[in-house]
């Protein structure tokens, strides 16, 4: 099934259907793979962020919900103010994140901005520009700096990207050419990182919705828009799947959330690469 990614919001609960259940519980096994890692996620105030980390601390995960601007209602052990674009803050939160839930294992990178004017190319503001790719570009970097050497010496961890379908290749549409450019970096930069550091046991991975997702970007919609779109939780299974990753396993990908969703070859193939079924099977063998 293929929906635009922009102006079709898709099911409304953005669920998953159609699959076997014996796949059902191969997802499952994998999600419990986070438990008892300490991750960092940003841009956990609201929206996708904060379903992500609701999410992963219900499996189990000791949760560090960093943003700029108040966690609530976010059940994180901890949560931490900082501008993710701004490296002293970043790592000042980071070493209280690690004294509290001992060294950082995986990071959702989520923290983002965008034009909510989408302004044409001819008349965007370049302190727009700026702005959109301070947060959404610089601080994906100030934030893996943070992160990634300690994953490196300890030969594992898992660096997740929260990216966006207008920022893959030929996805970005008139009026969102700041997002659609800032979303791309992003998408090149975790290629990079994925390739710097294969052979340290370190996986680097984007995920991205192919839906208007209800955050804070679409605040100005009125209440009938806002039910058109899909939920902050859609990310939440495909995150959690990345954020369990084993040292050395699926590296370099960019997660389409729409294809997870609908083909269960797509998540079949996911759970193949990261090894993820001989588990299952042996659970299944248990007394």
């Amino acid at each position: 099934m293929t929906r635009h990614p922009v102006t079709d919001p898709g099911p409304p609960n953005g669920a998953p259907g159609g699959r076997p259940g014996e796949l059902v519980e191969r997802v499952r096994w994998a999600e419990r793979s986070v438990g008892g890692k300490a991750v960092l996620v940003t841009g956990a105030a609201g929206g996708i962020g904060a379903a992500i980390a609701r999410h992963l601390a219900s499996l189990g995960a000791r949760v560090a919900a960093l943003d700029r601007q108040p966690c609530l209602d976010v059940p994180a052990e901890l949560c931490l103010e900082a501008d993710v674009a701004e490296p002293e803050q970043v790592a000042a939160a980071v070493a209280r994140a690690e004294r509290a839930l001992g060294p950082v294992a995986a990071l959702v990178s989520n923290a983002a901005v965008t034009d909510v004017r989408h302004h044409r190319v001819t008349d965007l503001p370049l302190a727009t520009w700026d702005e959109v790719f301070r947060v959404n570009v610089r601080g994906s970097v100030v934030v893996a700096q943070a992160v990634l050497p300690g994953m490196l010496r300890r030969r594992a961890g898992n660096l997740v990207f929260v990216t966006s379908s207008l920022g893959q290749p030929r996805g970005g549409i008139p009026g969102d050419a700041v997002y659609s450019a800032s979303k791309a970096a992003v998408e090149m930069l975790a290629w990079v990182l994925a390739r710097e550091s294969r052979d340290r046991g370190v996986n680097v991975n984007t995920v991205y919705p192919s839906v208007k997702v209800d955050t804070g970007f679409f605040a100005h919609l009125s209440a009938a828009e806002r039910r058109e779109l899909a939920p902050p939780t859609l990310l939440d299974e495909t995150a959690a799947f990345l954020v369990g990753l084993r040292p050395g396993t699926v590296t370099g990908v960019s997660l389409s959330q729409q294809l997870w969703d609908d083909d269960p070859a797509y998540v079949t193939e996911m759970l193949d690469r990261a090894g993820h079924g001989e588990e299952t099977a042996d659970r299944r063998a248990e007394p």
